[in-house]
């Protein structure tokens, strides 16, 4: 891989910015964490629950700009395999956001901590993946907030199965099901937006 050309198609796409982004959020997240799991008042690490929830929601919202260029059918227009490069470019945000936002659930990372927030990392991230297919990059973040945000506010927790499917953003890491969907919906989207890229705002629809 030509380190010149990896380099012009990060910075096309937003990476520094991206990257600024997701280490405020980490910040967020541990100091947020850190606080409510300190709170005599509260539940201790269970109390964590809304950061488990909208740290790696936010963050995965940020990743739904660089999913495509300035120019997608000009970017789609060069020789370069696309669908590998699609992939990777999902595969290298999962590893960083995943990775962040882990370090910061390390404490009691069983109970609302670095698991849960490596679930919901992925749930998160499918859902941007495969909305920017259907919707585009700009509006790709649509989907997993509405989602999200209506599970928090109203989903069950903990929820019995088979809620705990759907409402995996506010399950403990320990729910099985939870993981189930996170991970479907990961590679559902990743795989959508690997092999189809993302729905350009001229045509509307979807080009390999």
């Amino acid at each position: 891989m030509n380190p010149r050309i990896l380099l012009l198609h990060v910075s096309a796409r937003g990476a520094p910015t991206f990257v600024i982004g997701v280490s405020v959020i980490t910040l967020l997240a541990w100091s947020g964490g850190t606080w409510l799991a300190d709170r005599p008042s509260l539940d201790g690490p269970a109390a964590r629950i809304p950061v488990v929830a909208l740290a790696p929601l936010l963050a995965a919202l940020l990743l739904g700009p660089t999913l495509a260029g300035a120019d997608e059918d000009l970017e789609r227009s060069t020789p370069l395999p696309w669908p590998l490069w699609r992939a990777g470019h999902v595969l290298l945000a999962a590893l960083v956001i995943t990775t962040a936002l882990s370090l910061t659930g390390l404490h009691v990372p069983t109970t609302f901590g670095a698991y849960a927030l490596a679930r919901n990392t992925l749930g998160c991230i499918g859902l941007v993946a495969g909305a920017a297919v259907l919707l585009g990059a700009r509006l790709a973040w649509l989907p997993a907030f509405l989602y999200v945000v209506a599970v928090y506010a109203a989903g069950p927790r903990p929820a019995a199965n088979p809620a705990a499917s759907w409402a995996w953003p506010i399950q403990p890491s320990s729910a099985s099901p939870s993981w189930g969907t996170a991970i479907t919906l990961f590679l559902l989207g990743a795989t959508s937006y690997a092999l189809c890229g993302p729905s350009t705002s001229t045509s509307g629809r979807q080009h390999s």
